[in-house]
Parts: structure tokens; C-alpha cells; sequence
């Protein structure tokens, strides 16, 4: 009753209320938009800011970069070249042989690879020990780096950089909910177009030069397929021939799964986990046809021996490499291009045997590197012959991620 009496006094005061409301006037002019106060940027925001403002006055350096499916052997010389063993007596065996557990050395990857022009029909020359690594892109602060891209793989595939400048268009990456216009499919092409901004290159401590990397962003699984790079932005007027002619580049892999003038040189740091790489089943069934499937899926051991052999600790996509044509005079100072990526379980720890390095100006013993990190710095080597790089403290985690270069009068 009470509820009754109550609903009687407040329903008509509300409809009182909505009917005294104004009417509508449909010749009212829809709301002025919102329009944000200046801002007035100081501090390290103002140079940030007003890059945008000023016109780049530099090059438009062009690339013809392609997608591509090929068969990649993590150990082309079918030996241990790190401690001269045959692949069973090394102690990275388990990676490399073929066994009813475990693949080999050969995948089925896609590899990032450079052409001469637009035809895609002449490939770049390029030194070996750059390996599966994408190409190296070049520009100067200032500069437009230009990228055409054919995807001749199999899957959706982009081109994404960091550090350069983009229009949203021109990110090569997918979020939820992005249209097709965010990857290019199979046989299709696109062309990206990125600012080399002063922000993008080296600092008061960082030298001539500096780096970044560039992947695949469609999928996580992209960086495991194959596909990454690196960017190597120089301050203006310090990219010619001569220092393009001095450069050496490679890349460092290593997962730590645990049952667990100047010369120029690039190492990335992640661990190639075939577990991850889309192209594992097309491996499986043209390199490994001795596996013992029902094993693998049933026992625990013979599982974890599978996933374990999968994870490549490597330089280059090689394990335990010996390239010829990477050497360096005594006593030569070489910048030496570090890139970190993958997961948390990617955390690396580099070193140079007889040699001075320098981060930041300071002197170091090693290097550490984070997923998603890039680091420069300048290495002398102080020792002619072979020596060595990579992980150098017989971690049993890190089972090939080293290799050899030549130090020479």
C-alpha cells in the first residue's frame, strides 16, 4: 500500500518534469567541435615538437625489398666451426642432427631479401655472414626512406620500422579490428615511405651513427618466420661509400630456456623458436619425415626434446659460424649494431673476446640485452686471428649462439 501511495506522488512530478523540457529546434546548428588550446611545448618536447614544422632536406633513399619462402640451414658448413667437431660431437647436437625427436638443421622460412630495382627480378649482392637477416636500410638524419614491398610468401606479411617517422598508413602494422589495407596479402605490394627525423638519430654519446630494427607485424609468430631487419641512421653527412664499404653486419639470437676509421657490425638478439614459426609443419613434412609424431605427443621427455631442438640459438640464423669474409684490421675501432627482440625469455649477454669495447664512452666487459632493445657500440679489437663473440661462458642455455671473425694485421 505504502509503495502504491509512493508511486502516486512521484510519477506525475516526472512527467511534469519531461514534458516542460524545450523543444527541439531542428534549424539549430549542430555543436562547434572541440578544439584543443595551443600547447606550448618547452623542454625536451620543444626540438621534438618543431621537428614536425621543419621540411626534411635530405635524400629519398629507395629499397625494393621482397618477402620470400626459401629452405634455411642453420649450420651451412654441416660442422661445429666453434670448437671443430662434426654436428654429433658438438655440444649443440641436439639442435642439429636429424632423430626421431628432433627435425635438423634445416626450416622452411620467409626471409626479407633486396632487389636491385623494381623489376624483383635481380637480387642485391650481399656478404654471407649477413645470413637471414633481412637487408640493411641506410639513411641520414633528414632523409625519406622509401621501401617498395612485394609479399611473394605465403602469408600476410608487412614491413614495420621503429624509430623512423610514419603516417598511420604507413606503420605495416595490424591492430583489432584493422582492415586488409594493414597487411599486404600474397602477391601483393605496397609502398611505405618513412621520415628519418633528427630524433631518430645518434645522440651526444651515441657516435656517427645508431640503430633500429624492422619486422614483420601482422602476427607474433611474424619474427619467428624470418622476417626482420635493421635501420642504420648516421647524422648528416656521414654516410658515404666509403663508411657503406667499411660496414660488417650480423645478428645474435639466443633464448635463455633453461631445463634449460670506423668499421661497422650488426648483431639482433632473439631466439629463432621454430616452435613459433608458421612454416613448422612445411618443415616438418619436407625435412622430417623420421619423427616419431606419436612419441612426441605422448611423451613428456620425447616432447620436451622436440621443442628444445626447435629453439636456434644462433648469429646470422648460423650456429657456431665461421665467416670468412667478416674481418677487421688490429687495433681498428668497430661500431658494432646490437638489436634485442622477442620475449622475456630473450634476454642476452654478448662479449668480445680480446677486445675494448665502449658503451655510452665507458668501458664494459659485456652487453645485455632486453627484447625490444637496440644498442651501438664500439668494439678494437686488441688479438690477430680468430676470435670470438656471442655468448662466450659455456651457458648451457645458449648452446650455439657464437661465432667466429678474423682480426688480421
Amino acid at each position: 500500500m505504502r509503495l502504491l501511495v509512493l508511486v502516486s506522488i512521484i510519477l506525475p512530478l516526472l512527467i511534469q518534469n519531461v514534458t516542460s523540457l524545450p523543444a527541439v529546434d531542428p534549424d539549430q546548428d549542430d555543436p562547434v567541435p572541440y578544439v584543443p588550446p595551443p600547447v606550448n611545448y618547452t623542454g625536451y618536447f620543444k626540438p621534438l615538437h618543431d621537428e614536425f614544422e621543419q621540411p626534411l632536406k635530405g635524400q629519398t633513399r629507395i629499397y625494393y625489398i621482397a618477402a620470400e619462402e626459401t629452405t634455411w640451414d642453420y649450420v651451412p658448413n654441416q660442422k661445429d666451426m666453434i670448437h671443430g667437431l662434426s654436428l654429433p660431437d658438438s655440444p649443440a647436437h641436439t639442435k642439429l642432427i636429424s632423430s626421431s625427436t628432433t627435425i635438423g638443421s634445416k626450416y622452411i622460412k620467409a626471409l626479407y631479401r633486396e632487389y636491385t630495382d623494381a623489376s624483383f627480378t635481380v637480387l642485391k649482392p650481399r656478404p654471407s655472414w649477413q645470413g637471414n637477416m633481412g637487408p640493411i636500410l641506410r639513411a641520414q638524419v633528414g632523409d625519406t626512406l622509401q621501401v617498395h614491398f612485394w609479399n611473394r610468401a605465403a602469408h600476410n606479411y608487412t614491413i614495420h620500422p621503429h624509430g623512423v617517422h610514419y603516417a598511420f598508413e604507413q606503420e605495416g602494422a595490424v591492430y583489432k579490428g584493422a582492415t586488409e589495407n594493414s597487411y599486404v596479402a600474397p602477391g601483393g605490394n605496397f609502398t611505405y615511405t618513412w621520415s628519418v627525423l633528427p630524433r631518430a638519430g645518434p645522440g651526444p654519446e651515441d657516435g656517427d651513427s645508431l640503430v633500429w630494427g624492422y619486422h614483420s607485424h601482422v602476427h607474433d609468430t611474424d619474427l619467428y618466420d624470418g622476417l626482420y631487419g635493421a635501420i642504420i641512421v648516421y647524422k648528416a653527412g656521414m654516410l658515404n661509400q666509403t663508411t657503406i664499404d667499411r660496414e660488417v653486419v650480423s645478428t645474435v639470437f639466443c633464448k635463455q630456456f633453461h631445463r634449460v676509421g670506423f668499421a661497422q657490425h650488426l648483431n639482433i638478439s632473439v631466439a629463432l623458436d621454430e616452435n613459433h614459426s608458421q612454416y613448422l609443419q612445411k618443415t616438418i613434412t619436407e625435412f622430417a619425415p623420421q619423427l616419431n609424431k606419436d612419441a612426441i605427443q605422448q611423451d613428456t621427455t620425447s616432447k620436451d626434446a622436440y621443442r628444445f631442438s626447435n629453439i636456434k640459438n644462433s648469429i646470422n640464423g648460423v650456429m657456431y659460424g665461421d665467416f670468412r669474409d667478416l674481418a677487421f684490421p688490429i687495433n681498428q675501432t668497430i661500431t658494432w649494431y646490437l638489436l634485442g627482440w622477442g620475449d622475456f625469455f630473450d634476454i642476452s649477454y654478448v662479449s668480445w673476446e680480446s677486445a675494448e669495447v665502449t658503451l655510452f664512452e665507458k668501458k664494459v666487459t659485456h652487453v645485455r640485452l632486453l627484447p625490444a632493445t637496440f644498442q651501438t657500440v664500439h668494439v678494437r679489437p686488441m688479438k690477430i686471428g680468430k676470435l670470438k663473440f656471442g655468448f662466450l661462458d659455456n651457458q648451457s642455455g645458449a648452446l650455439g649462439m657464437s661465432m667466429l671473425y678474423r682480426v688480421t694485421r
